[in-house]
C-alpha cells in the first residue's frame, strides 16, 4: 500500500476538469500495480483505461490516480 491519496477514476476526472476549464494542464499519475514506482502520463488532460511503467513495462488498470498541474509554456529554443 503506497501513501499516496489518489482519488477513484471518477472524482479525479471531475476534479481535473473543474482545474483544466481554469487554464491548468493536468497530468495522471498512477501507481505500477506489479513494481510499485509512481508514474505520470505523459499526455496532458487525458486518462486512459491502462497506464503503462515506464520502468518494468507492465499495465496497470488505472482505477485510482492522482494528477499533477501545469499551467505556462516553454519557449521555443
Amino acid at each position: 500500500m503506497n501513501n499516496y491519496k489518489d482519488l477513484p477514476r471518477d472524482i479525479a476526472i471531475g476534479r481535473a476538469e473543474e482545474l483544466r476549464l481554469q487554464g491548468w494542464d493536468v497530468h495522471f499519475k498512477f501507481t505500477c500495480g506489479y513494481c510499485g514506482s509512481r508514474v505520470a502520463l505523459r499526455e496532458a488532460n487525458t486518462l486512459y483505461e491502462k497506464g503503462e511503467c515506464f520502468l518494468c513495462g507492465q499495465e496497470t488498470p488505472l482505477e485510482r490516480v492522482g494528477f499533477m498541474l501545469v499551467r505556462g509554456f516553454l519557449p521555443n529554443f
